[in-house]
């Protein structure tokens, strides 16, 4: 698959981008000043989106479609993961607004977007005919946002005094907000054997938020040695996107997870992992039991 930024003749896209938006006053409003994608798979179109700069750090997803025979096999998630990376640089947040559809609010929301605000009767005031989804007319704009990062992978001699501690205060914040079977002096006694994985491990990736660290994985030997979301971003999908990376670029297929921390190991099993091995105690010899994972194909 290839995706392709289109600057002419743009409404030669008109029945795909009908798909998502029936009204072709509706499309005029946004079409024109706004970045047109288009999905090829070899030489046929499959997929569209239109995205336009809002002001203030937002842009906004204003159309994404699918065609019929391609729909339910990720290619709509494709193209709005394609969208987050290249908009990182450009802005802070990615809005998009939808309908009342169950559907389609649980294909936003498994695509890392969060309900951000709903304007009322937007569909009975702008459109010209009712709008029908799921056999119900639709009336409010529900509007989610998902707030973009930008990835770094820092080699060795990058990984500074200033950014290790970033990175150690990162790991203490998240740890106290999921771990909550190890004691306060537990936590103390680990921060530097954390600095010291984060300096040495083969590969370090920082997602960031303008200049501020927000997620980071350590990965070596196929192996994910380490993973950790600021407390105020959890649910943003960070980490789903830094394992789909480990998975996709680096080969990851082992993972260990604190037996103690069930929601880490529900986070990998959703992903495609699964435990094939226990121990009785953590790498230090500490009385945590590890769960050791594996990506299944």
């Amino acid at each position: 698959m290839s995706i392709q930024f289109i600057t002419i003749d743009k409404k030669h896209y008109l029945p795909l981008l009908l798909l998502a938006d029936e009204q072709e006053s509706m499309i005029d409003r946004y079409l024109e000043r706004g970045d047109l994608y288009v999905m090829n798979d070899e030489a046929n179109p499959i997929a569209v989106a239109v995205v336009t700069d809002e002001g203030n750090g937002v842009y906004e997803l204003k159309n994404l479609a699918v065609i019929p025979a391609y729909q339910r096999k990720g290619y709509g998630r494709q193209m709005i993961e394609f969208l987050c990376r290249h908009y990182s640089g450009a802005c802070h947040t990615m809005l998009v607004g939808t309908g009342e559809s169950r559907q389609t609010v649980s294909f936003y929301k498994n695509c890392g977007f969060k309900y951000s605000h709903t304007v009322p009767d937007f569909f009975t005031c702008h459109y010209d005919h009712p709008i029908m989804e799921d056999g119900k007319m639709l009336k409010d704009m529900i509007y989610f946002q998902r707030k973009l990062s930008r990835l770094c992978c820092h080699s060795l001699s990058e990984r500074t005094d200033a950014l290790v501690n970033a990175l150690v205060e990162l790991w203490d914040a998240s740890v106290r907000a999921s771990h909550h079977f190890l004691a306060e002096e537990d936590i103390r006694r680990l921060i530097p054997f954390v600095g010291e994985a984060i300096q040495g491990v083969e590969t370090l990736l920082v997602m960031y938020q303008d200049s501020r660290p927000v997620a980071f994985m350590g990965v070596e030997n196929r192996k994910i040695e380490m993973l950790f979301v600021a407390p105020d971003c959890f649910g943003n999908g960070f980490g789903k996107q830094l394992v789909r990376i480990a998975i996709e670029q680096y080969g990851v297929c082992y993972v260990d997870v604190n037996e103690q921390n069930p929601q880490a190991e529900g986070f990998y099993r959703h992903l495609g992992f699964r435990t094939f091995e226990r121990t009785e105690t953590d790498g230090q010899g500490n009385p945590f039991p590890i769960l050791r994972m594996k990506l299944e194909n």
